[in-house]
């Protein structure tokens, strides 16, 4: 399989997370379901399927893939999770202010009945 010029070495970063959390390559393959000497193959491969990286995710309780972000360039664009803070805010308010003059619309109708009975 022909790799990417632009690869990062997800075996490399693995590696050096499982040294850092003083995980063996028998507790990762039990934690992770596969069998023996998985994760020999994938410290020593250059590159790693997404859905094994997510498996080690959740059984390292770490988040791989913010290292492999962090081997990009810098000046690639990222999303500021505060714009999706931001958007998800602004409509949640749309959809209240949209409930809310609903409302307001029932209850005008309601408040034109009594002012009609009353008048």
């Amino acid at each position: 399989m022909k790799k990417s010029a632009h690869n990062i070495n997800t075996g490399k970063i693995i590696e050096k997370l499982m040294y850092q959390f003083n995980f063996s390559n028998l507790q990762m393959e039990r934690a992770i379901g596969r069998p023996g000497s998985s994760m020999y193959k994938y410290i020593r491969n250059s590159s790693i399927q997404t859905g094994i990286l997510i498996d080690l995710c959740y059984a390292m309780k770490y988040n791989i893939f913010h290292d492999i972000a962090n081997e990009l360039p810098a000046e690639f664009a990222k999303i500021d999770k505060t714009v999706e803070e931001k958007a998800t805010l602004k409509k949640d308010y749309e959809a209240r202010i949209a409930q809310l003059e609903e409302e307001n619309k029932i209850l005008k109708a309601q408040l034109d009945i009594v002012m009609r009975l009353k008048g």
